[in-house]
């Protein structure tokens, strides 16, 4: 194969492995934002866990025990965001929270998903000032800001004592109760031998079908399966469950949308109860229009330009439709982002529209996030891992189902690779002896993959999140950031400013996108509208480092004077009879006129 266009870049070695990667500095990296945009489609997100983010400690925390960061710490560490080239923040749920520690093994409030007050912000997080601050401070930057907030359920709650605590919804008639016949509230709600009292939205008797014992007791376990069709990360043909699998043996077990499962209960689903938190009934009067008003006030009183909407599955499309459109009518529209945990496109899709009505505006991507994880790291504990494990193929085969008319707009789905209640990037492993002990392989000890993985992400159609230290490689779970100084000269924050520098500078945030290849090893995709010559080419791969790849497909010939050049790390490549040749990293392609970055 002849050797197309030798490409030369001004470059700077990132430390001394060989395989370091090669970035192009040089000044104004990045460009900038003129003024703060209320449009968030397409937009790229950082993620952060205010307890976990900034504190004046040099002590790393992790763990379900409060770690102390607050929003004044956020606030103190813009500049390091914006460096890196973000276009919006999503910080976690702020309201004042269960404090802890919860009765069992929930542990502590700290991660803001356990409201006890509404009408407070939490004071280990800070002040209502402070969090006008942030969003103030983000918006100077130019920056967006995406608040979290629970619709769906209160802190953890085990008796009318406990319940007492939780404002304003401090009566058991402001929750669904299902099932509760001639029981106590206290007798419902005491996690006891009996569980699973309360009535479960996730898990047996929701997702799948629920066993009950010999004298008539609902067994919450299943015998110990749940709804799970594997009992361990082996998905060979011998650890399906067989006759005790509660679902196909593609799914490693069974969720929200997922109606093959027998036993999927939707009535249950959306009135359940949340593991030991308390599930709003939205059909009372007082507790709808109480939330609508709060969420209108935290819009207006903070001004926030997003919502993330945790648990949106298990709440009412209905209720979710209302909220909606009343922030969509502000003079200021607010989307709102549901996190739907969902494998079934059809479904997933159905809570951005269904029968000709609209019902959030946007959406977290969970149907491309769980096939890419186990796709590019082998990660082996996402829904679809049986089938998923370094196989391209369902990541390519969604994305191709998702650029259809199914969804009312793509460029409001959130794509990730990991997230606040997800493994970090940098800890996904592949091989492990069990389902909850350490691992090795996969992205946790291959770059390469790692890689391919954020070219997906930052590159796909839609709105890429990243969590708070990836960009310190750190691959511990809900683990702090500040103990890394917030350094700026890692190879992983300067491979994300790098990148958010080409969507920024080739405006791929809304372009359109088109599948080009998708196999088991390889994925290949186009970003920009046809023949325009902003587009990108981007070529992934799942393949151990210092492989060669061929792929099967190449961008058509380059116009007179331009040709196609590597504008993400500057490697050589060839590109021959439709097809190109490279090392195992990714491929971002780009016409250019001159044999320098973008």
């Amino acid at each position: 194969m002849a050797l197309a266009h030798l490409v030369w870049i001004t470059s700077l070695v990132l430390g001394k492995a060989e395989n370091d990667i090669l970035l192009l500095q040089r000044p104004g990296l990045l460009l900038e934002r003129t003024a703060h945009e209320h449009d968030l489609a397409g937009r790229s997100v950082y993620l952060i866990m205010t307890d976990r983010f900034s504190r004046d400690n040099d002590q790393p925390c992790e763990g379900d025990n409060w770690c102390n960061g607050t929003l004044k710490g956020i606030t103190a560490h813009l500049d390091y965001i914006d460096g890196m080239g973000w276009d919006c923040i999503w910080v976690t749920p702020v309201v004042r929270n269960v404090y802890g520690p919860d009765q069992g093994e929930s542990g502590y409030g700290y991660h803001g998903y356990w409201a006890q007050d509404f009408y407070e912000i939490d004071p280990s997080f800070g002040s209502k000032e402070d969090l006008k601050e942030l969003v103030s401070e983000t918006h100077r930057r130019g920056m967006c800001f995406i608040l979290d907030v629970v619709l769906n359920h209160v802190g953890p709650v085990h008796s009318l004592k406990e319940l007492s605590r939780i404002k304003p919804f401090n009566d058991p008639g402001f929750f669904n109760l299902l099932n509760i016949s001639g029981m106590t509230f206290d007798d419902y709600a005491t996690k006891a031998a009996n569980w699973p009292y309360p009535v479960q939205a996730l898990g047996p008797g929701a997702a799948c079908w629920l066993d009950y014992t010999e004298d008539g007791i609902p067994d919450g376990t299943n015998n110990g399966t749940y709804c799970n069709n594997y009992l361990t990360n082996n998905y060979s043909f011998e650890n399906y469950l067989q006759d005790r699998a509660h679902g196909p043996a593609y799914l490693k077990y069974c969720g929200t949308g997922d109606y093959i499962c027998p036993g999927y209960n939707e009535t249950v689903v959306l009135n359940g109860w949340f593991y030991d938190l308390p599930d709003l009934n939205h059909s009372v009067p007082f507790v709808r229009h109480f939330l609508k008003e709060w969420v209108l006030h935290m819009v207006k009183e903070f001004h926030v330009d997003g919502l993330r909407l945790d648990t949106a599955s298990y709440i009412p499309p209905d209720f979710l439709a209302e909220v909606q459109d009343m922030l969509l009518h502000l003079a200021r529209p607010v989307p709102i982002f549901g996190e739907v945990t969902a494998v079934n496109l059809s479904y997933h899709a159905s809570f951005q529209s269904r029968d000709g009505r609209g019902i959030l505006a946007g959406l977290s991507n969970f149907p491309l996030t769980y096939s890419a994880i186990p796709g590019y790291c082998g990660w082996p504990n996402a829904i679809l891992s049986p089938i998923a494990q370094f196989d391209l193929t369902y990541l390519a085969s969604a994305t191709q189902e998702q650029s259809s008319m199914l969804y009312a707009d793509t460029d409001l789905l959130m794509n990730m690779m990991d997230n606040q209640d997800e493994m970090p990037i940098a800890g996904l492993y592949h091989t492990s002896a069990g389902p909850f002990s350490p691992g090795e392989g996969g992205c946790q000890d291959d770059r390469s993959l790692l890689l391919n993985a954020w070219a997906w992400l930052m590159f796909a159609k839609g709105m890429p999140v990243v969590t708070w230290g990836d960009e310190q490689g750190n691959p511990f779970y809900r683990m702090s950031l500040w103990q890394h100084g917030w350094k700026t000269d890692t190879w992983q924050y300067k491979l994300l400013r790098r990148m958010n520098h080409i969507r920024a500078r080739r405006q791929l945030g809304r372009t359109a996108a088109k599948v080009q290849h998708g196999s088991k090893r390889l994925f290949v995709f186009q970003r920009g509208e046809p023949n325009s010559i902003a587009g990108v080419w981007v070529f992934t791969n799942n393949l151990p480092s210092g492989s060669e790849v061929v792929y099967p497909v190449a961008p058509p010939p380059a116009p007179p004077g331009m040709h196609w050049q590597d504008i993400l790390f500057g490697q050589l490549f060839d590109i021959s009879e439709g097809r190109v040749a490279a090392g195992s990293r990714p491929l971002v392609l780009a016409l250019s006129t001159e044999h320098v970055s973008s």
